[in-house]
């Protein structure tokens, strides 16, 4: 095990806590300062939606940038930029398509750091013996700190901060990029030398068990899209403080770092599609209940659920992967749940503007329909699975 440079975990675990510093701020807050510019319902719902589809479209360009950048903080350090240079005259204009086109390039791009960041941190692992979980759970941290904290800004201040506010997530994602690392050169070439060959997603596909996994957990997780798009401003409907929200949206981090931890033991013991289901029927009553509601320690309650609909689910499609899928492959079906995933919960939010406005408060028990055909698809029959230790064949 060789020497890492110096700092090297800290300072990659502090760019993880600048970046979700954006994140701990634009999820509560960019759909409401979506609404105070004059968007409607379903103009928001596409302005969160583009960013989504984009990233799927340019995350491959993003990723072989990375690749061939002088090194991958050269990578970060563009992506969080043009985030930053984007986002800037976003907050200057007026009217749909301007605002549209404007943020969903900055939203996208700097969601391109994503893969460098999580490449340089691996990298750490392999080469350096760090463990990914510490560096990366700063990033959690971070947004429960900044959600809370932005909660208490944008209640004591008003509206008129939340431009600065935005506009300051991105200047610190972008200033804790030009901290991060730069890998020696003969470890990262010894890192691309030993990249597995691309394996055929093809041979994945063939495991129905593998599908239904895939599919229950995507569905799920687009269940959230009402409650993503619309969360903040519906909270702010009824009454709550700007500090109630940030701590309504921190308080569901808090449960899905709990469930993580869990997952590394305790969750271990339990079958990965009966975590996925559990996710399924914790969707359907948290939709379901969510109108009812109005007070904040009910509210507070069904943010307990995320540890369930989010955190339980993800976890249980990581153990199903690392299960059923043989280690080589493991990258193609890693990616082809982010896909899906991704084209899911975009299509949702997509519907969730124009539900929303029509709906109001009645539009998350729609949601629930997603939970249902969830439970579905995880009662189908079990059919084969691709065998961990003999690739493309049935186990």
């Amino acid at each position: 095990m060789v020497a890492a440079p110096l700092y090297f975990g800290p300072r990659i675990s502090l760019f993880y806590a600048g970046y979700f510093f954006i994140g701990g701020l634009m999820t509560p807050f960019f759909p409401v300062w979506l609404h105070l510019r004059g968007l409607t319902p379903e103009q928001i719902g596409v302005c969160l939606a583009l960013p989504l589809a984009a990233r799927l479209l340019f995350m491959p360009l993003g990723s072989a940038f990375a690749d061939r950048a002088p090194n991958r903080r050269f990578a970060v350090i563009i992506f969080a930029l043009l985030g930053l240079l984007f986002f800037i005259p976003a907050t200057m204009v007026g009217g749909y398509w301007p605002i549209l086109i404007l943020t969903g390039i900055a939203t996208a791009t700097v969601g391109l750091t994503m893969p460098a960041i999580d490449a340089l941190a691996l990298t750490g692992v392999r080469r350096f013996g760090l463990d990914y979980g510490k560096m990366r759970v700063w990033g959690s941290i971070s947004f429960i700190v900044v959600s809370l904290a932005g909660g208490v800004v944008f209640g004591h201040f008003g509206p008129g901060v939340l431009s600065p506010m935005l506009i300051g997530g991105y200047v610190v994602a972008a200033l804790s990029a030009f901290l991060l690392p730069v890998t020696p050169p003969d470890i990262r070439a010894a890192d691309d030398a030993a990249k597995p060959e691309a394996v055929s997603a093809r041979s994945i596909l063939t495991s129905r068990s593998f599908l239904v996994v895939i599919a229950s957990s995507a569905i799920i997780t687009a269940t959230h899209a009402v409650f993503y798009s619309f969360g903040t401003i519906q909270w702010e409907k009824l009454g709550f403080s700007g500090a109630e929200i940030g701590v309504l949206w921190s308080s569901g981090v808090v449960a899905e770092i709990g469930m993580f931890a869990l997952s590394g033991r305790a969750l271990r013991k339990i079958a990965p599609e009966r975590l996925i289901l559990l996710g399924a029927i914790a969707a359907i009553v948290r939709w379901s209940l969510f109108p009812l509601a109005t007070g904040i320690w009910f509210s507070l309650a069904l943010q307990m659920l995320h540890a369930l609909t989010f955190a339980a689910v993800y976890a249980g499609m990581q153990l199903a992967i690392a299960r059923d899928v043989p280690e080589e492959m493991t990258a193609s079906a890693q990616g082809i749940w982010q896909t899906t995933s991704g084209l899911a919960l975009a299509l949702a939010t997509l519907l969730a503007g124009p539900l929303y406005g029509h709906l109001g408060a009645a539009a998350f028990p729609v949601m629930t329909i997603g939970g249902v055909i969830a439970v579905i698809v995880l009662m189908l029959p079990k059919a084969r699975r691709v065998s961990p230790t003999t690739p493309g064949t049935a186990g």
